[in-house]
């Protein structure tokens, strides 16, 4: 079945219809939400609370934009919403610094750590260009910015990313 019939039956609060969407999505949503997020069940909630307004919105839809554009700004939107709060709370966790044995982990885990540090929109164009492979107009819609804003903002992510890590490569391969 064609994503288009899939939605028209969500719209019409079909259940197996928006079980088919959680099947579709599920996935690709949480891996985004845990790269933004970096802790399992903040990336959990972020996705139960994404399928909630999805639930509660899918009559919005209007078929102007692709499903997945529309469904990974809730997301966004959601995971901004609990760093926001986290922030207020003054609970943000530390990324991860214990030592990793193997050079392919540690140049993983010097990415990650590296990734992190980036400023919350620079590091969420990053993650949808990069790891979940949208394109720079999706993007722009997903985070309702201008396309000029989205390629600003991955070419300054390479840069930093390429200045924090250019010692950590060396490091990892002497």
């Amino acid at each position: 079945m064609d994503e288009t019939k899939i939605i028209r039956r969500c719209q019409e609060y079909d259940i197996d219809g928006f079980k088919m969407i959680y099947e579709l999505y599920q996935q690709p949503l949480l891996r985004t939400a845990l790269r933004l997020l970096k802790q399992q069940p903040d990336a959990e909630d972020a996705v139960q609370t994404t399928f909630v307004k999805l639930y509660n919105s899918i009559g919005n839809f209007k078929f102007q934009s692709k499903f997945s554009t529309y469904l990974f700004r809730i997301l966004i939107n959601t995971c901004f919403d609990i760093i926001d709060n986290k922030k207020k709370k003054g609970t943000i966790p530390l990324p991860d610094s214990d030592p990793v044995q193997q050079t392919n982990a540690q140049l993983r885990t010097a990415i990650e750590i590296a990734v992190e540090k980036l400023p919350a929109r620079m590091r969420t164009c990053f993650i949808l260009f990069a790891v979940e492979e949208f394109k720079q107009k999706e993007i722009a819609r997903i985070l309702d910015l201008s396309i000029g804003g989205v390629k600003a903002n991955i070419y300054q992510a390479k840069c930093r990313l390429r200045d924090m890590l250019s010692g950590s490569v060396r490091e990892a391969v002497v």
